[in-house]
């Protein structure tokens, strides 16, 4: 039961929460013929969990390759790094170009602001920063952002659209 969604029982939950799987072992247990298992402690669960290397109350991603050409495109961006790092090494050497820029963007970033100041930390009563969950919605903005692998050089802009045209002008 542990090895597959709770969406599949009916529930909601996208993993296991411990105390929903202890809670719906016990309510099933007797349907299933296992009537032991209608009083099963939360611990027992945890230990059973534990001896199979489960924990279904967890989310491990992982990176499927989709692109049939990512070993070649990964090979030219290790090239450029292994060039970058050999003009870096030899300083009188003169770059095959003037610029090595590694570029990435993340559109659709939230604009935010609260509408009421962070309560601060206070020993004995509040351990964290305290923050409203309301706020004020402006959109949303992209961040462009390089780095001049050469020398170190950051380069960034925050633009309020995210077409080629900013990327041009980037």
């Amino acid at each position: 039961m542990a090895c597959q969604k709770p969406k599949e029982f009916g529930y909601s939950y996208e993993v296991w929460a411990h105390r929903l799987l202890v809670s719906h072992v016990r309510d099933h247990a007797k349907e299933q013929s296992h009537n032991c298992l209608a009083r099963m402690s939360a611990s027992s669960v945890s230990r059973l969990l534990a001896a199979h290397e489960l924990q279904p109350d967890k989310v491990r991603y992982y990176l499927q390759r989709r692109d049939p050409e990512f070993d070649v495109k990964r090979a030219e961006v290790l090239c450029v790094y292994q060039q970058v790092e050999y003009i870096v090494q030899n300083e009188e050497l003169r770059p095959l170009c003037d610029v090595y820029l590694s570029y990435d963007e993340k559109p659709g970033i939230q604009a935010i602001e609260n509408t009421a100041a962070d309560l601060q930390p206070v020993p004995g009563e509040h351990q964290t920063f305290g923050r409203d969950p309301e706020y004020i919605r402006h959109g949303t903005l992209s961040l462009l952002a390089g780095i001049d692998l050469v020398n170190g050089e950051i380069i960034g802009s925050v633009e309020e659209r995210h077409r080629s045209k900013e990327f041009v002008n980037f």
